[in-house]
């Protein structure tokens, strides 16, 4: 089973200075043109927050456009630039959305369970969670204990280097490694907000965060902490699960690179 991770498309209208920048729409575009004509098609698609830059209702019209072509499942997260309320009303279909509350679902994905958690405070560049959310979340883990369980989110609960981004990230992130350090059954956590793949250990599983379709964050650690955005290529994540290996992650950037040689005739 493959699944596709994509984040932080931050998609804004045609008039919007954002839309000259960064093109949110047109490598939108070309990520789902990618998902669609890999070789390695996943079975689901993950969104894991800023879906939209300013929360419009339009710019979800716009979303709900761009990846119309993709014909696996697709499930969505609200991340801090997201109205969890637009995001609902443009999309009343995907129902695995709750009617009210964080935008928080579980659901199986062949023998794993996909948890998604919501991590905005509406007018915040911070995440949070809450009590309510941690105790649904334990909850959810405690009756999966016999399944492998990957948790999705917007923020990362963990300290990178990015110290001006550190800044913005979860603000509860002591009492959600509380509850992930009493299971034993989370395969990943996967993340976004970032806009780079960073990764490490944590609590007794691996928690990483996912590359942009859009822009990246210039990779400038400690002392370095200006925050600037820089146009490397944009960049998805392809989580390849099997009950022998587990959840192997490969990064793929969203463009095809031509073959440089190919072994004929197989392996001697």
């Amino acid at each position: 089973m493959i699944i596709a991770q994509i984040t932080d498309m931050h998609v804004v209208l045609p008039d919007d200075p954002m839309a000259e920048l960064y093109q949110t729409a047109e490598r939108l575009a070309e990520a789902v043109l990618h998902l669609s004509t890999t070789l390695n098609k996943p079975d689901m698609v993950f969104m894991t927050g800023d879906l939209v830059n300013c929360g419009k209702i339009e710019e979800y019209k716009l979303l709900r456009k761009l990846i119309s072509p993709l014909t696996m499942p697709v499930y969505l997260l609200a991340g801090n630039h997201d109205d969890c309320a637009n995001l609902r009303s443009v999309f009343p279909d995907h129902d695995y959305l709750p009617a009210e509350g964080p935008l928080c679902y579980a659901l199986n994905g062949g023998s794993l369970r996909l948890i998604a958690l919501d991590t905005n405070i509406p007018g915040k560049p911070q995440g949070q969670l809450g009590e309510a959310q941690l105790a649904w979340l334990d909850a959810e883990l405690t009756a999966c204990k016999d399944r492998n369980a990957v948790i999705f989110m917007h923020h990362p609960p963990f300290k990178t280097g990015l110290v001006t981004m550190d800044a913005m990230n979860l603000i509860d992130a002591d009492a959600f490694g509380d509850v992930v350090a009493r299971h034993q059954n989370i395969e990943r956590i996967l993340c976004g907000h970032l806009h780079r793949g960073i990764q490490t250990l944590y609590k007794g599983t691996v928690a990483q965060t996912c590359p942009s379709t859009s822009h990246q964050i210039n990779l400038l650690l400690g002392d370095n902490n200006e925050l600037e955005t820089v146009k490397e290529p944009p960049e998805l994540m392809l989580h390849y699960w099997t009950e022998t290996e587990g959840l192997v992650t490969h990064n793929d950037y969203v463009k095809r690179y031509p073959i440089a040689w190919k072994l004929d005739g197989g392996v001697q």
